[in-house]
């Protein structure tokens, strides 16, 4: 006890507690740097490319819906383009589940998962039985599409739209992580900088030497590791921050009105194979789906329908814009049409209706066609300026955490070596 109230002891006491300190402040920072590190890389390799597999998933089995309804007016007999489509989105599908489960999925991404991967099979099933009876001049082909329609838009479809909210979940909780502040390493850095000052001027005031080279060497050590963990942070927080607000948002968004683009197509050409067994539950259905998109079949403000908020999450990018501006004339072009294909079917005209649903160059067709093909570029658009943020973000992370330990290992070096000449005057 004795000896701790003694100066020496006291440079002694003074040298240890701003040695850990300075430890500390690098053990805080290069923490902060990893845990923001390892979010990035979730986000770059799992929870990223999962939100993608998932929205590919809803895409391609409502095509599939759609391409089947569309196949079955052709009487069962699919146009060659037609059948190879159908075909591609379900072996998409498919290939979609078994890599998903195979990357290791819990919770209840696992279970819907494996809830998927029985419906989509005898979804699949439950179509060629529609396609054969068709084929074989049945009436209970239409039958097997309605209830195979129905499994898709009322179990299948809510099941990948659920996988897909429970990925992006996953997206969001990774992107939080690795924007989010490191007060931790923060307050331990500005601690380890005040005390370092703190025992600088006591020791210019006992010793009436103004710098100790040794503390001098550990405060700038010190301060580089704050400057350096608060800048580095922060430039890679801004630049997922960018991936977040100009890349995902819109994707999802984008996504969004490309669903409903595809689901209307599932709608329209459910109308006409059901002629009129539906109770008009499909042009219902499809009714909502445009006043969803775009709000032009009566909507008072259609910059909260989905396009418009497309339009809105992508206001500072031009390219997206363009091709979200395109889709909206798609659309409307497509109520259009549809208009007509009603008149032809109440004119009794089954013929003429089914030509402008699934003709090369019917109204409808070429509508869903160019309404499809805009957002589908504007989404693969974004999806790259999220990939080159993210990128941007995880570089800015790099070496960061090796150069903490170094400065902090320095600071305690300048430490110890600065308190060793001090108590060295005393022996």
């Amino acid at each position: 006890m004795r000896v701790a109230r003694t100066t020496p002891g006291r440079l002694a006491s003074t040298g240890v507690v701003l040695v850990v300190l300075a430890l500390l402040a690098g053990v805080f920072g290069f923490v902060a740097v990893k845990e923001r590190s390892d979010a990035a890389e979730r986000v770059a390799t799992r929870s990223e490319p999962l939100a993608v597999r998932t929205q590919e998933l809803y895409r391609s089995l409502a095509d599939a819906d759609a391409t089947a309804a569309a196949a079955l007016l052709s009487g069962g007999i699919e146009k060659p383009a037609l059948r190879d489509r159908y075909e591609q989105d379900m072996d998409s599908a498919q290939r979609t589940l078994i890599a998903a489960s195979s990357a290791g999925a819990t919770g209840n991404v696992a279970e819907l998962l494996s809830r998927l991967s029985v419906e989509v099979p005898q979804y699949r099933e439950d179509v060629a039985r529609a396609k054969t009876e068709t084929r074989q001049g049945h009436t209970v082909g239409p039958a097997w599409l309605r209830a195979a329609s129905k499994q898709m838009q009322d179990v299948i479809l809510v099941d990948a739209a659920a996988l897909h909210e429970e990925a992006g979940k996953q997206l969001r909780r990774d992107h939080d992580r690795a924007t989010g502040i490191p007060v931790a390493a923060m307050a331990a850095g500005a601690l380890a900088l005040a005390a370092l000052v703190v025992a600088q001027v006591w020791l210019a005031r006992r010793t009436k030497r103004v710098f100790n080279p040794g503390l001098l060497l550990a405060c700038l050590s010190v301060a580089a590791l704050l400057v350096w963990v608060s800048v580095g942070l922060s430039s890679a927080r801004d630049r997922f921050t960018d991936s977040r607000d100009g890349g995902w948002r819109p994707v999802e968004a984008l996504s969004a009105a490309r669903f409903a683009v595809l689901r209307a197509r599932g709608d329209e050409g459910q109308i006409l194979v059901q002629r009129g067994t539906d109770n008009g539950k499909y042009e219902a259905d499809l009714k909502g789906e445009f006043d969803d998109l775009s709000g032009s079949t009566g909507d008072p403000a259609p910059e909260k329908r989905l396009l418009g908020e497309a339009a809105r999450l992508s206001a500072g990018d031009p390219a997206t814009l363009a091709d979200i501006d395109k889709a909206r004339g798609a659309v409307g072009d497509w109520i259009t049409a549809h208009t007509g294909v009603n008149t032809r079917y109440q004119n009794v005209d089954y013929a003429g209706a089914v030509a402008e649903v699934i003709g090369d160059k019917g109204g409808s067709q070429t509508a869903f066609d160019r309404a499809d093909g805009a957002l589908a570029d504007a989404i693969k658009k974004d999806q790259a300026d999220f990939e080159k943020s993210v990128k941007q973000g995880r570089d800015e992370l790099a070496g960061l955490g090796v150069g903490v330990v170094v400065l902090a290992v320095l600071a305690a070096v300048g430490i110890v070596d600065g308190m060793r000449r001090r108590l060295g005057e005393y022996r």
